[in-house]
């Protein structure tokens, strides 16, 4: 998977439809606009499906984290340490640490962020895998303002 497959994402961000979900023709049109700026079908293909998959098991997230304290802290496995920048998990951290963001959407964060298969997440990517989980989940949508926020490299420097 190239980071391509990020802009795309990062594309539809800006284009996709405030109901979370796409009509045939208004992904056909999107399919159509990312096309003719160079991006090919596999990657297009796997983007939207990446993007349609953000509800996916969400009530086993739900549930596998219900379990948690909350004191918990995430450890990240070998694999999300090796795929992870050290930013990347630093951010994540923070994140878990912060009271307004839930623990099943860190996790998504997480699991989405490893379904995009890229060698290296680094800490923009991370930011903005975070902006998409949190918009297209329905019970954080209100946090998209703050993640903005936060994603600003000056906010990041005033939180350490």
């Amino acid at each position: 998977m190239k980071e391509s497959v990020l802009d795309v994402l990062m594309f539809l961000l800006d284009h996709y439809s405030d109901g979370g979900t796409l009509d045939d023709d208004a992904r056909d049109n999107l399919a159509g606009q990312l096309a003719s700026m160079g991006f090919g079908d596999g990657e297009i293909d796997h983007a939207f499906d990446w993007l349609e998959s953000l509800a996916d098991d969400d009530e086993v997230q739900q549930e596998t984290c219900s379990a948690w304290g909350e004191n918990a802290l995430r450890h990240f496995c070998a694999q999300e340490q090796y795929r992870l920048s050290l930013e990347a998990q630093g951010f994540l951290i923070l994140l878990g640490q912060n009271p307004m963001i839930d623990k099943p959407s860190l996790e998504r964060v997480v699991d989405r962020a490893m379904a995009l298969e890229l060698d290296e997440i680094d800490l923009d990517a991370i930011k903005w895998i975070a902006l998409m989980v949190l918009y297209n989940r329905p019970d954080t949508a209100h946090l998209y303002a703050y993640m903005e926020e936060m994603a600003q490299p000056e906010a990041l420097r005033r939180l350490q």
